[in-house]
């Protein structure tokens, strides 16, 4: 008998799986959540060098690997909540040569690959989310402020503003290759069933729509603050380019940027005062004393998978539909909200809200999800395709037809996974506050919700920036500074 050609796959394919299927069950099926959970467990305990340590050997072991840049990520966020510079600077510095290197290689066609379309997206290499490429230059960056380093700083601001500029064109490019994905599977469809999946038709089918609501309709509830936009990085801008400008354009800069932090997170007093000086000092003003209080809070979502039934139609009229793995975000809800600083002879200044992680890493897994969809019901409706026929064209082959019904069980469970790989050290909000420095350079710091509290001395300066960290309300806050000015 002549086997169609997914069937021809699928029989190829089921020699390695039953080779090898029980041992990619038992490690190959494991997902980054699997893979990270002593990386979280260290980092939500508040257990800074322990996932310090945790990350950066994950990062050495891992060069090279498909989680190659995503460890990265983590050690480079570990480390420097550890205030390990040197170790931190490196691997956001690595990051971004695997950034660069992703960024010049081709976008994976499903339809054109058929490995592609027979695994799940989890064996493919990560290459990076907009998010993670503007929050990697803005640590970077951090990085550099604290140790000195200004005119690299000043450079990482230039890469964290271009990579939001490119990140729309970017998305509007990956939204356009899936759609067309999606009109060639459904459009062969026609011509030959067994061969293409026709998307149109699923996303059409209402108890696959009604399913997607329930998922993903929160996203429409959202209140974003812009197409892969970030107001923590954008204010590290204005805050640069206000403290270390030195000629007019600087100063402008830092005044255009913080007028588009306000549009974003809405009226604050102390960018008003800001955006004042800015313009103070581009007619030859100078910088008063000030102090600047960040404070990094939390932990950013995670992702789990979430089962949707999606349509068959041309595998089974009997089994018309098919739960599939896709992803779906989770929130974290352990973290202090804000901060409180006291100093002598002055009332208490609180932090507001200056970036809700969770809105940035939301927005670009809405804008990634129409893809995520599409991709997904090409896949799965392949796969199952492959199995179904190998079935029938094996089921009155004795002994043949029981190694197929293996083989397809197996597979579909080693393959119907959702990618749920995400950088997991990230934050779930920013808060800041600025106040004029006291004179005996001494404030004290309190945490909401834990009330936990450290007791900072500010380094002479002119303009001092306080970081605070804290990855849960009952962990020790974690405090460093450094003069801007």
């Amino acid at each position: 008998m002549e086997l169609a050609t997914p069937i021809k796959t699928f029989a190829k394919l089921s020699r390695p799986v039953l080779g090898a299927g029980f041992a990619v069950l038992l490690s190959g099926c494991a997902s980054y959540q699997d893979n990270t959970k002593g990386l979280r467990e260290a980092w939500s305990a508040g257990n800074v060098p322990q996932a310090a340590q945790i990350a950066t050997t994950k990062a050495k072991n891992d060069q090279g690997g498909k989680d190659a840049l995503l460890w990265q990520l983590e050690a480079g966020a570990a480390t420097r909540a550890a205030s390990q510079w040197t170790d931190s600077i490196s691997a956001f510095s690595t990051a971004e040569d695997l950034f660069q290197y992703w960024d010049a290689q081709p976008d994976v066609s499903i339809t054109g690959q058929v490995g592609a379309t027979m695994v799940n997206p989890t064996v493919l290499a990560y290459r990076g989310r907009a998010y993670d490429k503007i929050m990697a230059a803005s640590y970077q960056a951090l990085n550099y402020m604290e140790t000195g380093r200004f005119d690299e700083a000043r450079v990482e601001l230039n890469r964290a503003y271009q990579y939001q500029k490119d990140a729309v064109d970017a998305n509007a490019a990956h939204i356009t290759a899936a759609q067309n994905d999606a009109a060639k599977a459904s459009a062969a469809s026609h011509s030959d069933p067994s061969q293409n999946y026709d998307v149109d038709r699923a996303q059409s089918d209402p108890q696959f729509k009604s399913n997607l609501n329930q998922s993903y309709g929160d996203l429409d509830s959202l209140k974003f603050y812009g197409p892969y936009v970030n107001p923590f990085s954008s204010y590290l801008e204005g805050l640069f380019f206000l403290a270390r400008g030195q000629t007019n354009s600087d100063f402008e800069r830092a005044r255009v940027v913080l007028k588009k932090v306000q549009d974003m997170i809405g009226h604050n007093p102390d960018i008003d005062a800001d955006c004042a000086l800015a313009d103070q000092l581009a007619g030859g003003g100078t910088v008063p004393p000030l102090t600047y209080v960040i404070f990094e809070t939390g932990m950013g979502p995670e992702r789990h998978e979430v089962r949707i039934d999606i349509p068959l139609f041309i595998v089974s009229r009997s089994v018309p539909y098919v739960g599939i793995a896709f992803p779906q975000l989770s929130y974290n809800s352990q973290f202090s909200p804000g901060l409180t600083a006291r100093v002598a002879n002055a009332d208490p200044v609180h932090t507001t809200l200056l970036c809700n992680m969770d809105l940035v890493v939301a927005q670009d897994f809405k804008n990634e999800l129409p893809s995520i969809i599409i991709h997904t019901l090409i896949s799965a409706g392949a796969k199952a395709a492959a199995q179904y026929g190998l079935y029938a064209a094996t089921k009155n082959s004795g002994d043949w037809a029981i190694v197929a019904e293996i083989a397809g069980v197996v597979y579909q469970a080693a393959t119907n996974q959702a990618d749920l790989r995400t950088w997991v050290t990230l934050p779930k909000q920013f808060t800041y506050c600025r106040f004029p420095t006291p004179p005996d350079r001494k404030l004290l710091l309190t945490a909401d919700g834990g009330g936990q509290s450290e007791t900072v001395d500010l380094a002479p300066g002119v303009v001092n920036v306080v970081y605070v960290k804290s990855n849960s309300y009952s962990n020790r806050l974690l405090v460093t500074s450094f003069v801007l000015r």
